[in-house]
């Protein structure tokens, strides 16, 4: 079974208390929260467009970024494993998403190692391996990493050391089979480097100008990106270009002010009856060494 082929996408409705989380730019307006619910009704058409059939859980007000479900749960194929951000306020933001995968009979399993962390944001899935963000403070580490490695021991599981407090699929994500859009900053750079240098197989790099513009999804043959107004001309130009499958736009402006990426909202379930079927992108070609990324 090829990866990126999903028929379920489960995302969270807003609470009103995401009103409340801090604006992370400086010089923005506070979040409005009829305008961020709106966007995130587009996100659940868009993601309708794609093929999906899309459930969403009811928000909890006691979790303002219960919206971000991707830093609950990691599914690949029938396998679905419960992560554990390392903020403790979030914690109890798993229960629905556990009870839910249980549900649709996926193989749910926990991280059983008591310091072991990681949020979904910084696991990177390629179709072919993993590679985890890993950092020394609030974030995902090692132990989380070989937490991913232990119920996913089908796949490579690669750290990838992180500065700062960006997410690994902020800087970088997949745009399409075998394709890595990343972005332009230092950071970016820095990750894309480590997974030039530790990567199992190869993969074509699509540069963007901007981090921003990185962040993306790419179910079922289409590609979500963010709008032009957001990204800018260049990286928009760039998309328009070099991808010649199926675009959908998707502003996320408003949303994006609480650190809301398209990734971060969506949890995509592949559900078969062959269950520990691995889901996977290797083919023939890439059973060779490793030699050398190539830039598209």
């Amino acid at each position: 079974m090829a990866a990126f082929h999903y028929n379920y996408a489960i995302v969270s409705r807003i609470p009103d208390s995401f009103q409340d989380i801090q604006v992370q730019q400086a010089d923005a307006d506070l979040i409005d929260i009829e305008k961020a619910r709106e966007e995130h009704q587009e996100f659940i058409k868009t993601l309708k467009k794609c093929d999906v059939r899309v459930i969403e859980l009811a928000s909890d007000e006691a979790y303002p970024e219960c919206a971000f479900l991707e830093d609950c749960a990691l599914a690949i194929g029938g396998v679905a494993l419960i992560l554990r951000p390392f903020s403790k306020t979030r914690h109890g933001e798993v229960a629905g998403v556990r009870k839910l995968l249980q549900d649709l009979n996926l193989h749910v399993f926990e991280i059983k190692d008591p310091d072991a962390f990681v949020n979904g944001g910084d696991v990177f899935f390629t179709g072919k391996e993993i590679f985890v963000g890993v950092g020394p403070d609030e974030r995902s580490n090692e132990r989380g990493a070989n937490a991913v490695a232990n119920v996913f021991p089908e796949y490579h599981v690669t750290p990838i050391k992180m500065r700062g407090d960006v997410r690994l699929k902020s800087l970088v994500c997949m745009a399409g089979r075998d394709i890595i859009a990343c972005g332009s900053s230092p950071t970016a750079l820095n990750v894309l480097n480590q997974i030039r240098t530790t990567a199992h197989y190869s993969y074509k790099i699509l540069k963007l100008d901007n981090d921003r513009a990185a962040n993306m999804l790419y179910v079922n043959g289409r590609l979500i990106h963010r709008t032009r107004t957001e990204i800018g001309e260049k990286c928009y130009s760039v998309l328009d270009e070099k991808i010649t499958y199926v675009q959908h736009k998707q502003d996320i402006s408003e949303i994006a002010k609480a650190r809301g990426t398209l990734s971060g909202m969506v949890i995509f379930i592949s559900k078969h009856s062959l269950h520990k079927e691995v889901i996977s992108n290797i083919g023939p070609h890439d059973l060779t060494a490793y030699t050398e990324v190539s830039n598209m």
